[in-house]
């Protein structure tokens, strides 16, 4: 077993990729813990339950690229250019991951509110709170595109929220049909969602 330092860490690591691969009810806490190799003392330890370390999952998973925590914290001097870096950044990941297993996992966000949000209410919270989250990101870079001139929208709050359906709702597709194609030429039409003429 690996130092107890870095035991929370690799829980976490290895039930982000199974719950993506598997589903969170098909997980085991036996098989987290196997996986992360950590024992099940350890894993009590460190979460209550499954449900607490899955809360724990989607915290870390929410923001795949790392940009749009930046953006909640100050708008980019240049949204739309930042934008586009974010489409191929969301993309080129999803890519490296089909690389790697051999599947598309797509959004784990997606898949755990249409896996558990009907019957677990906490779950379902903590994905609403994290999706309001990323809707508010995306307004905070589009109202600032507009003031900018970079882009028209009557309501950057309602062309965000747009843009977070819909890259979910690809990544969705691209899981179903375990293929990525759906996403380069959807770039142009989520740059459209933002106002940006292509």
């Amino acid at each position: 077993m690996g130092r107890r330092s870095d035991a929370r860490d690799r829980l976490i690591t290895s039930a982000s990729q199974l719950f993506r691969e598997r589903g969170f009810s098909s997980v085991g806490v036996a098989q987290l813990c196997e996986t992360a190799g950590v024992n099940k003392g350890s894993f009590y330890h460190f979460f209550p339950s499954k449900r607490e370390l899955l809360i724990e999952v989607l915290a870390r998973a929410w923001d795949e690229t790392g940009l749009l925590g930046s953006w909640e914290e100050a708008p980019p001097e240049r949204p739309i250019q930042e934008l586009r870096r974010y489409l191929q950044e969301l993309f080129a990941q999803h890519y490296a991951d089909r690389e790697a297993s051999g599947r598309v996992h797509g959004s784990l966000v997606a898949s755990v509110a249409l896996e558990l949000g009907s019957h677990e209410p906490v779950i379902a919270q903590q994905v609403n709170e994290l999706l309001d989250r990323e809707v508010q990101a995306f307004a905070a870079l589009l109202t600032r595109a507009a003031d900018l001139g970079e882009v028209a929208l009557n309501n950057p709050h309602d062309s965000a929220r747009a843009i977070v359906a819909c890259l979910h709702g690809l990544l969705m597709l691209a899981k179903a049909k375990n293929d990525l194609q759906v996403l380069p030429g959807a770039e142009q039409d989520l740059l459209r969602l933002a106002g940006v003429e292509t």
